[in-house]
């Protein structure tokens, strides 16, 4: 086989397998910051020492260099655009690791995005794709100080098995799996107390209690007022959101949460997602 036939099939491999690995969901880690640009050069590079070597008119070739340039220029534009930043933190349990890429958008109020890939050794991940995290924080409520890694509590996570994650962040904890079937059934179950809770609060059953993010919700009900509210407690005072009374939970489909409201606080606190 040729130098040339050899450079095309390895050029086409790893084409193929890049092509793969992306609908697989799966990514070689060192790539992520520079997203596809490096495959792009080594293709542009291989693709014209093998139209020199065989012969093809230079203009050709120059042409066609000329017009994918625009091209990976406006890439480069995208990918500074969004403006990713990458971390990674490991398992104390194994060799595993959960590496995270982050950004933000700010336009009123500011908004972060938290995707997630599981890796083994540090090389290639696999996306977690029903376990990425969106949050917005308002500008009246935007904590002085806070970024993108303060909103998700990076540095104070806490592996609660060999296959969770539990972040502290500003919207309260968030579990994030390794194993997606877990994290689904985990997720519905949660939902589905919340809805019977909410079932409970308008049928004033004083006394019954849920647990979220830490806090603990209890329904109390004053028979000579007729009155019902939710206290808001936690261990330690160490939950996502400050001891204190709320009137009751709601839907809130704009915001895509279970809201706790007219709490004693502020008037709002985001409780659990509505879908993730």
């Amino acid at each position: 086989m040729t130098k040339t036939k050899w450079g095309l099939t390895l050029l086409g491999a790893m084409d193929l397998i890049l092509i793969v690995m992306h609908f697989a969901d799966y990514f070689i880690l060192f790539l992520k910051p520079s997203g596809y640009l490096i495959p792009l050069g080594i293709n542009i590079v291989v693709l014209s020492v093998i139209g020199l070597r065989s012969g093809f008119p230079k203009i050709l070739i120059i042409i066609s260099v000329f017009v994918s340039m625009p091209i990976i220029l406006f890439y480069v534009f995208m990918i500074l655009l969004l403006d990713n930043n990458y971390t990674k933190i490991d398992s104390p349990y194994n060799r595993q690791s959960l590496v995270i890429e982050y950004r933000h958008a700010t336009l009123g109020e500011t908004t972060y995005f938290y995707n997630f890939y599981k890796t083994m050794f540090g090389f290639v991940g696999k996306r977690l794709d029903d376990q990425s995290i969106t949050m917005m924080i308002p500008a009246r409520d935007h904590p002085f100080g806070i970024d993108a890694e303060g909103a998700l509590g990076l540095g104070n996570e806490n592996w609660i098995t060999a296959n969770a994650v539990r972040f502290f962040t500003w919207q309260g904890m968030k579990d994030v799996y390794l194993n997606s079937s877990q994290s689904s059934f985990d997720q519905d179950n949660t939902k589905k107390v919340i809805e019977e809770f909410i079932k409970m609060d308008k049928n004033k059953e004083d006394g019954q209690t849920i647990k979220v993010n830490g806090n603990l919700l209890t329904i109390r009900y004053d028979r000579l007022s007729n009155q019902n509210w939710i206290e808001v407690t936690n261990k330690n005072d160490k939950g996502a959101i400050p001891r204190q009374q709320c009137s009751r939970i709601m839907p809130n489909k704009e915001q895509g949460f279970y809201v706790l409201e007219e709490c004693t606080h502020q008037w709002e606190y985001p409780l659990y997602p509505m879908t993730e």
